[in-house]
C-alpha cells in the first residue's frame, strides 16, 4: 500500500522551481490533493499538463523569472519577501540534444540557476529545507548499478552540468554563516506520464506520432533506461523531502525502478503503440549525432530502507495511464483522469 502523509504536508508552504514543468507540475497536483499551499518559480516553456489543465489555478502565488540571470529584476524578491517550509528546486534545462545545441544555455541553468536558488534560500534564511533534482546520468560509469557513493562524472553537456549542480550544492552543504540549510539530492531515472510535452522525449515524439498517425524514429532504439512511473518517483520526492525537514539533515537518494530498468526503448515504443491500438511503425535511425548512453543504471536500495520508498506500477501501467491521459478530449476530463491517477496511486 502505498500511503502518503497529509498531516505532514497539510498547509505547509511550499516552494516548487520549475512548476510549470511536466514533473514540477505532476508534483504540485499531489501537493494540491492534501491541501499544501503552492508557489511556483519558473521561466520559459510549459508543458502539456500545465497548458492543458490551466495550471496557473493551483498556485498560492506563481512568479516568472530566468533563474539563471543574476541581474533579474525581482528574483531577490521572492526569497527575501517569502518563508517557504520547504523547497522543490525541479527548474533545469534537462534534455541531452538541446544541451548538444545549447550548451552554454545549459551550464548556465542547471549550474548558475542552482547556485541562485540555494544563495538566495541562504541569504534571506528562506528555508531550512531543499530538496534538488538532479539525474541518474551524474554517475561516470552509467551502465553500473550505482549506489549514492559511486564516483561522478559528466560525458556530454548535459550530464556534465549536472555534476557541477552536485558541486555546488556540497559547496553550500559546506557553509558555516548560517549552518542550518539542508540540502538533499535526488537522482531519478527517466519518469514517464502523461502530460510531458518537453520536445526530443521519447513519450512526447511517441505521442506526436501516434495523434499525427505518422511512423515514429527512434534514435537509439537497444537503450535501456530505468524507466519510472511519474507517481513512483515523486512519492520518493516527497519522503526525502520528510526526513530532510523531520531530520534536520540533508541526504543524497537513488531513485530506480527495479521492475523496469532492462526495458529497452523500442520495446516502450511498440507497447504504446499497441496500447494506443495505432498501426504506425517503427522506424530505427541509423546513428546519432551526439553521445549518449546506451544504458543507465541505479541502486536505490538506501531509498528503499531509509524512506521505505519502493517502486509499484510496471511499464505496461505506465504506457496504459499515459495513453489515457493523452487521449482526455478537454480541460474539464484531463483534470479529472489527473487526480484520479493521483488518487488511485496513493490509496493502492
Amino acid at each position: 500500500m502505498v500511503m502518503i502523509n497529509s498531516n505532514f504536508w497539510n498547509n505547509k508552504k511550499v516552494l516548487i522551481t520549475g512548476h510549470t514543468g511536466f514533473k514540477g507540475m505532476w508534483l504540485s497536483l499531489i501537493l494540491k490533493s492534501i491541501d499544501a499551499s503552492i508557489y511556483g518559480l519558473s521561466y520559459g516553456n510549459h508543458s502539456d499538463i500545465y497548458k492543458r489543465l490551466g495550471g496557473e489555478k493551483y498556485f498560492d502565488e506563481e512568479y516568472f523569472y530566468d533563474l539563471s540571470n543574476y541581474e533579474e529584476s525581482g528574483l531577490e524578491s521572492v526569497f527575501s519577501e517569502n518563508k517557504f517550509d520547504l523547497i522543490f528546486h525541479l527548474a533545469a534545462q534537462s534534455l541531452v540534444p538541446t544541451a548538444v545545441k545549447y550548451p552554454l544555455e545549459t551550464l548556465n541553468t542547471n549550474i548558475f540557476g542552482t547556485y541562485q536558488v540555494l544563495n538566495f534560500s541562504n541569504m534571506f534564511e528562506t528555508t531550512n529545507s531543499i530538496v534538488v533534482s538532479t539525474t541518474d546520468k551524474v554517475y561516470r560509469d552509467p551502465s553500473e548499478y550505482n549506489n549514492e557513493l559511486s564516483p561522478l562524472g559528466g560525458h556530454e553537456f548535459y550530464s556534465t552540468s549536472k555534476v557541477a549542480q552536485e558541486m555546488v550544492i556540497e559547496a553550500f552543504k559546506n557553509l558555516t554563516e548560517k549552518g542550518d540549510l539542508n540540502i538533499s539530492t535526488v537522482r531519478s531515472g527517466n519518469v514517464l506520464g502523461g502530460g510531458d510535452g518537453a520536445k526530443g522525449r521519447l513519450l512526447t515524439d511517441l505521442v506526436k506520432a501516434l495523434k499525427n498517425k505518422e511512423d515514429i524514429i527512434l534514435r537509439n532504439p537497444n537503450s535501456i533506461r530505468p524507466w519510472q512511473d511519474i507517481m513512483d518517483s515523486l512519492y520518493g520526492y516527497l519522503l526525502v523531502a520528510e526526513e530532510n525537514y523531520s531530520s534536520k539533515k540533508g541526504d543524497i537518494f537513488n531513485l530506480n525502478s527495479e521492475i523496469n530498468n532492462e526495458i529497452t526503448v523500442k520495446e516502450i515504443a511498440q507497447k504504446m503503440i499497441d496500447y494506443w491500438k495505432s498501426e504506425i511503425r517503427i522506424v530505427e535511425s541509423k546513428g546519432n549525432d551526439f553521445y549518449e548512453s546506451s544504458e543507465l543504471r541505479l541502486d536505490s536500495s538506501k531509498a528503499k530502507n531509509l524512506l521505505a520508498w519502493n517502486d509499484s506500477v510496471s511499464i505496461d501501467q505506465i504506457i496504459e495511464k499515459i495513453v489515457e491521459w493523452e487521449k482526455a478530449e478537454d480541460e474539464k476530463s484531463s483534470e479529472l483522469i489527473s487526480f484520479n491517477q493521483i488518487n488511485n496511486y496513493f490509496q493502492e
